[in-house]
């Protein structure tokens, strides 16, 4: 087919060509795929003018494998493969690869079947990084010879900055969510992984009348590994079963560690029975493969629950109640056993009657840890964390009883309880002079929703306000926390249910800052006055890119006049690298544990916590 040439006015050349340059960057704003910005960037290429005949791209990614393009855009993709043209026929593909710069040609063979087709000339230009996936070559051939020279090759080299710079974003955003899903220890899922996946799978399955199962697995006495041969070889435990237990699972299931020494699978598209046979293949072959460590070879067991949605239960959190509960039965039966959820003693129940009394009997007391002013180097403030106090005067951490909280729908009451204390012991403290600190104190939706407790809360807070005027001003020492997760997905309707705390003086503050991609709309929508950078992040804070990211959202911070407190801090060396980023507060077991003042009558610390693990694991410990 010979093509005949388009007229040609440069001048309405290149506005068509701007043109497409803002069409383009518009389409490319949502982009999260590589792949559709190099397709994009074909296409609009060859929509902007009839004189483009063809614009394609070949991935870098294995630069010995095929020649032959990726992807076609253009009226002249028939010719194209007519003609077989492949990176070897245009020699500008194979020139900007090796050099890795822009490189346009003339085929100078008027009478040739490249030029009768319409390919007279050509433009091939790199994208990426070389070497680094994604990046590609893309190339775009012209309907007359000295096209590119005449219109100029800024134009196109702005299209390929314009990928190059969407490219980078979105490669930056898979490497946060990559840090803020995954283990670094074991490189599986970590539990906010797990947490998305299983949102993702619960709604599938409502969707389509699926089931799921979950795994959930806790290794036997790893403590005493710990204890005995050091945290070294307990990790060379951990990421062994993690390697082994993987081996197992299918890739559309998801393995993730749960927190600790425990691990969680989500089974996709199978029932209970099945997901019970398949923890058992995982327990025995536990077993029977011992882990090398410097110290020897170690035999290492695990305790297993199993339960299934919707056989066991329709939400999600009931879901994974179920199975810590199975799985807490199999250590109470003698560990190195799977129970499923059909033999469960149903301890969620026992642990809601315990908590239904507690809360009768004010035993749901708080217990402080102290936040660090990094500048100062002195206790600023301190955040309040529920603690459950059994008949017997043990400490049940949250992590305990805020699963069944949530369940049985008593967490408004376990909120309510604590913030009554925080006022109680705010008052004590400036009253006597002995504590004037800011106190922390964490708020759930469910509390929100109850409006009338809300009331009640804020009159309480008015009385013991009054007893402090001449103490505190306006802006009263009381901060409500909140969690990303517990925020509702209306921003609007979250501001409305916060406003009755921020009118009387109370300030808001953002927890586990990081963790998620909204984490930035609450600070533009919402009167944020901390944000608590997530504990993934701290603990990681000697990796190159986490400290970029921890500097990030200082900076952003710094401008918007908002305190940053960093928690989870455990060593100085991590208040060394938070000083010279410049994060404000800090909090952590570096600076002491949460402590039951003896105001309440029942004092104590965290040694004596029960299930102490599950507020070290806990995203968000109460």
């Amino acid at each position: 087919m010979n093509v005949t040439p388009v007229s040609f006015d440069l001048m309405v050349e290149r506005n068509i060509l701007g043109q497409a340059m803002l069409n383009a960057t518009a389409a490319m704003a949502s982009l999260t795929d590589p792949e559709t910005v190099l397709r994009t960037v074909c296409d609009v290429l060859a929509e902007a003018s009839p004189h483009i005949r063809l614009v394609w791209t070949r991935f870098c990614d294995h630069p010995a494998g095929s020649r032959l393009p990726n992807y076609l855009a253009g009226t002249g993709v028939g010719s194209f493969e007519q003609l077989g043209i492949s990176a070897r026929t245009l020699p500008s593909v194979e020139d900007a690869f090796h050099r890795w710069e822009a490189v346009s040609v003339d085929h100078q063979d008027p009478s040739g079947g490249l030029c009768r087709e319409g390919f007279c000339s050509a433009i091939s230009m790199p994208v990426g990084h070389k070497g680094v996936f994604p990046c590609a070559i893309v190339t775009i051939t012209a309907d007359m010879q000295g096209y590119f020279e005449q219109v100029g090759t800024s134009l196109f080299k702005a299209f390929i900055h314009l990928a190059n710079v969407t490219l980078d974003r979105i490669l930056t955003l898979q490497e946060l969510n990559h840090l803020a899903t995954h283990d670094q220890l074991t490189g599986i899922m970590n539990r906010r992984g797990v947490q998305e996946f299983l949102e993702k799978e619960i709604a599938r399955c409502r969707r389509w009348g699926k089931k799921f199962s979950v795994v959930l697995f806790d290794l036997d006495r790893f403590k005493l590994i710990n204890d005995r041969l050091g945290h070294q070889e307990g990790d060379i435990v951990l990421q062994k079963v993690a390697e082994l237990t993987n081996k197992q699972v299918r890739q559309e299931d998801c393995l993730g560690r749960w927190g600790g020494e425990e691990f969680i699978c989500v089974v996709t598209e199978t029932p209970r029975k099945d997901a019970l046979l398949l923890a058992e293949r995982m327990r025995l072959n536990m077993k029977t493969n011992p882990v090398a460590t410097v110290s020897g070879a170690i035999t290492v067991t695990a305790s297993f629950g199993v339960a299934s949605f919707p056989e066991d239960a329709d939400s999600l959190d009931k879901l994974l109640s179920i199975a810590d509960t199975a799985l807490n039965d199999a250590k109470m039966d003698g560990r190195d056993r799977t129970v499923s959820a059909a033999d469960v003693r149903h301890d969620i129940f026992n642990i809601g009657n315990m908590l239904d009394v507690a809360l009768r009997e004010n035993r749901i007391v708080a217990a402080y840890q102290p936040i660090m002013d990094l500048r100062s180097g002195t206790v600023i403030a301190e955040e309040a964390l529920a603690r459950l106090l059994t008949p017997g005067g043990e400490i049940m951490a949250a992590g305990r009883f805020v699963p069944a909280a949530s369940q049985l729908q008593l967490m408004h009451q376990v909120d309510l309880a604590m913030i009554m204390q925080v006022f109680s012991h705010c008052v004590t403290g400036l009253r006597t002079g002995s504590n004037r600190l800011i106190h922390f104190v964490n708020v759930s939706t469910d509390l929100l929703r109850h409006r009338d407790l809300i009331d009640k809360m804020l009159e309480a807070a008015y009385l013991n306000c009054q007893t402090c005027a001449d103490l505190i001003g306006e802006v009263k020492p009381i901060v409500i926390e909140i969690t990303e997760h517990e925020l509702l997905t209306d921003i609007s309707a979250a501001r409305d249910l916060l406003r009755p705390f921020m009118d009387f003086g109370f300030r808001l503050a953002l927890d586990d800052f990081g963790s998620g991609y909204s984490s930035y709309q609450y600070l533009v929508d919402l009167p944020i006055s901390f944000i608590k950078i997530d504990g993934f992040l701290t603990r990681r804070i000697a990796e190159k890119k986490v400290r970029a990211i921890i500097q990030g959202i200082q900076d952003t911070a710094d401008q918007l006049g908002i305190t940053t407190v960093a928690e989870f801090v455990e060593n100085a060396e991590t208040e060394t690298i938070l000083k010279d980023i410049g994060v404000n507060w800090a909090q952590g077991y570096y600076y002491g544990k949460p402590v039951i003042p003896s105001e309440t009558g029942h004092p104590g610390n965290e040694e004596q916590c029960l299930l102490n693990q599950d507020m070290v694991s806990r995203p968000t410990a109460r």
